[in-house]
């Protein structure tokens, strides 16, 4: 008798939450029931929305969530026939309740939306789950502090108003979960637009079988769950979560190097106070783990609000290049100066030892010595740092991390890492392409290894680089092991460099085709290393491995320099069969071969300038290209922010 009554009810529930989800989906699809138009006004967000917005086909939530879809159950269902109150009626009775729970001042951005999805729920609250509510917000305001979209902005300063009532609350959290949804579903196909442009992208719908499972999964009690595969699916993701938790803790000001010269070992310097401070509180004195310092004299007084990030600061971190960044010093913080004996103004070896750390830490070359780039690191505060892992967090969801064989280059950080079946087997320098020709975010997988390569100029070094030289002497052409053809046709003629009337072309009118010659003065090396690319990139050798010792790489024209491009080579050509003997002979005899790579091997050039190391430190880099530009607009959001992350 029980167990008859039970399974009635379990039905009842069941066909109820079916029927939500049909009608949820049948009034999305129709588009947000236009009928009910003319019984309340339109959101003015509904302007903004952009109908050229493409769902990824390989976003974490759609392959991972359960596959049953309600849309597909049969019409035989007897849920399929449920009745409930006038449609109409019931979103108009919606926006009337999301008008009244709402402050003056918020105004959800998907009105419509969210009027239908209460009105199917008669009201109800969507987020009960606790826990779910937490891991929410977190994530939120990660995107809040990236700055990749001010609407989030707008979603944590809400969140966290004092004015707001708990279904209010329940508004807001669903009007950033629409946003939410949009924004992890499509950033795997505009990831490069929306996480390294300067533009916020524009906020649209979210795919409807989305919020489908968004709405089951809230039926389902399975919220938390369902939230938990929003975030980035990345080993990095925990640890650079943490980390960013743990940078907003300190909250007192930070103190700022004022000197414009270079500081060396033994030198004095009134910035030694302020320097030792830095040091000891980036955890870089002794090697110890960082620890925020704050005194009852520096905390604001709200403890939960840190002190604002100054213009000056935050362009340290966003500048296009290191020899670009001149940040003028800072006025607007507390700069620690005090009376103090001459002995603490000294720059001593403890010190210098830090620093070392500190720039090793940056990527930096570790000498000891303070100059322009090294102080502009160590101004950095750590709410600056804080906005730039929020921004590399969500560059995690660009990364594939289901493969155990491939080749990384993370162009910020000069390195290529070569894993196979999961085992880092090479590390090596890189240079990659300078601002002027930045190498491209890509991924692709190597086709063959190419020995002794011969160089075809590319049109735009021919302009930009090659002929204002030979113009002013032809010679540079036979010196350099230039042949001039008369075309791009296989059977193009060679030209005699000196039979060209050099008056009478121009960079922007050379009719010739320029090949490099295999050999030591190869700008290509001995190796080319070919893969599919619209950018005609790849990654090669070099005759020139003296600039590998530069900390800032960034020279090419755009394709990679491997500095260990024989290693990698000999490990790709062995595992095609090739040994040492066949190797060495092919290389001395000089001629080009193209050897087939047996096993497919991915290749990833991505761009991250903020990560956790496997000491568990953060490590930043420079922000070459200037990608990092939207966390000033984040660093607006810090106090909202580091509410919802406690």
């Amino acid at each position: 008798m029980f167990s008859t009554a039970y399974r009635g009810q379990g039905m009842l529930r069941h066909n109820k939450s079916l029927w939500r989800r049909m009608f949820i989906s049948c009034l999305l699809i129709a588009g947000l029931a236009p009928a009910y138009a003319a019984d309340a006004p339109v959101s003015d967000s509904v302007d903004d929305l952009d109908p050229g917005y493409i769902p990824s086909q390989e976003n974490p939530v759609i392959r991972t969530m359960p596959s049953a879809d309600p849309l597909a159950q049969s019409p035989s269902d007897p849920a399929a026939g449920a009745t409930a109150v006038p449609a109409a009626a019931a979103v108009k009775h919606s926006r009337e309740m999301i008008a009244r729970e709402l402050p003056a001042g918020i105004s959800p951005h998907y009105l419509n939306e969210l009027a239908t999805l209460y009105a199917v729920r008669n009201n109800a609250p969507m987020w009960p789950d606790r826990e779910a509510v937490r891991h929410f917000q977190q994530q939120i305001a990660e995107v809040s502090l990236s700055g990749v979209q001010p609407q989030f902005l707008a979603w944590t300063q809400w969140l966290t108003r004092p004015d707001v009532s708990a279904m209010g609350r329940d508004i807001i959290l669903s009007d950033a979960m629409m946003g939410y949804l949009q924004f992890v579903t499509g950033v795997g196909q505009r990831g490069e637009q929306w996480l390294y442009g300067d533009r916020s992208y524009k906020l649209s719908s979210p795919p409807v079988i989305d919020i489908q499972r968004w709405q089951q999964a809230v039926d389902g009690g399975n919220l938390a769950a369902f939230i938990r595969l929003l975030e980035p699916q990345h080993p990095q993701y925990a640890k650079m979560h943490q980390a960013l938790k743990t940078m907003l803790t300190d909250i007192t000001p930070w103190p700022q190097l004022n000197g414009k010269e270079s500081l060396r070992p033994g030198q004095l310097s009134d910035d030694i106070p302020a320097l030792r401070e830095i040091l000891k509180r980036s955890g870089m004195l002794n090697g110890q783990t960082p620890t925020p310092l704050p005194t009852a004299d520096s905390v604001p007084a709200d403890p939960r609000t840190p002190p604002p990030v100054t213009e000056s600061q935050q362009s340290v971190m966003v500048g296009p290049a290191a020899d670009s960044l001149t940040p003028s010093a800072s006025t607007a913080d507390p700069v620690v100066v005090a009376t103090v004996d001459v002995q603490d103004k000294v720059y001593t070896a403890e010190l210098v030892e830090a620093v070392k750390r500190f720039q090793t830490w940056q990527g930096l070359g570790a000498d000891g010595i303070i100059g322009r780039q090294t102080r502009n690191w160590l101004n950095v505060p750590p709410q600056t740092r804080v906005t730039l892992l929020a921004l590399n967090i969500q560059r995690l969801r660009l990364l594939n991390n289901q493969g155990n064989t491939g080749i990384l280059v993370n162009i910020p950080n000069y390195s290529l890492v070569y894993y196979h079946e999961g085992n880092e087997i090479l590390s090596s320098k890189v240079i990659v392409g300078r601002p002027s020709r930045k190498t491209p975010l890509m991924r692709s997988a190597l086709s063959n290894v190419v020995l002794n390569p011969p160089w075809n100029v590319p049109t735009s070094l021919v302009r930009n680089d090659i002929v204002p030289k030979a113009m002013r002497d032809p010679s540079y052409l036979v010196r350099n092991d230039f042949t001039v053809l008369s075309g791009w046709s296989n059977d193009a003629q060679v030209i005699d460099p000196y039979s060209i009337n050099w008056n009478m072309v121009s960079p922007a009118h050379f009719p010739y085709r320029l090949r490099q010659a295999p050999g030591p003065k190869s700008a290509l090396g001995r190796y080319k290393f070919n893969m599919p690319s619209s950018d005609a990139i790849y990654l090669h050798d070099t005759p020139n491995h003296n600039l590998f010792n530069n900390d800032m790489r960034a020279l090419s024209s755009g394709c990679v320099r491997v500095n260990k491009a024989a290693d990698l080579a000999n490990m790709l050509l062995q595992d095609a069969g090739w040994g040492n003997a066949r190797i060495s002979g092919v290389l001395k005899e000089g001629n080009t071969t193209f050897v087939p790579i047996r096993h497919r091997i991915p290749v990833n050039l991505f761009y991250l300038t903020a990560w956790v190391a496997d000491d568990g430190k953060p490590q930043f880099r420079t922000d070459i290209y200037n990608y990092d530009s939207t966390v000033k607009k984040g660093a607006e959001g810090l106090p909202q922010a580091q509410r919802l992350l406690q």
